[in-house]
Order: C-alpha cells, then structure tokens, then sequence
C-alpha cells in the first residue's frame, strides 16, 4: 500500500444565495462542518436545496432539492477550527 487515497465525491445540500453564487463563479470557497474529513483532490456536487421556511440557519433543513447541481475540485483544505471549532474552509475550482 502507498498510503495515497483516492478522491471521493462529497454530495452537499447548498441554500440558493450560495449556490447562484458558486454557480456564477463569485463564490470560490466553502465553510463547511468537517464531517466527511474532506481531503485536496475530492469532489464536491452541491445541489441546489431549498429550506422550509421553518428551518433556521443551523437547524437540518427539510425542504426541497431544486434538481440543479455544481460539481467543483477541492484545491486546498484550510483547518479553521482555531477561530470555528470543527470547520474547514474549501477552496473550490471548476472541473474542466
């Protein structure tokens, strides 16, 4: 075994302001909880979701997919949790 992993692809909810953003190529990096151990290399699809109008910001969302999506490389993985405990900041690239 070499010890390298192969990239994976992280499938995740993105809420509509964000999403237009990443989709017009305003929005390069992402905050996102590290609960996947997101590495350089691995993909994201970032499906547009809409929230119930009940859902708070950090409440888990119960709305609807729109069925748009954007797939993005991860170039660099940013440990923030010295200023946000358990986050990473993804700086995303479009795929060619």
């Amino acid at each position: 075994e070499t010890g390298m992993t192969m990239p994976r692809d992280n499938e995740l909810k993105c809420w509509p302001e964000a999403f237009a953003a990443i989709r017009a190529g305003l929005k390069l990096a992402e905050l996102r909880w590290n609960d996947r151990d997101f590495k350089a290399d691995d993909t994201v699809t970032l499906r547009e979701f809409i929230p119930s109008e009940a859902d708070g910001p950090w409440m888990h969302p119960t709305g609807r997919y729109t069925g748009e999506f954007e797939r993005r490389r991860i170039r660099h993985v940013a440990n923030v949790g010295r200023w946000a405990a358990g986050y990473v900041l993804l700086s995303l690239e479009v795929l060619s």
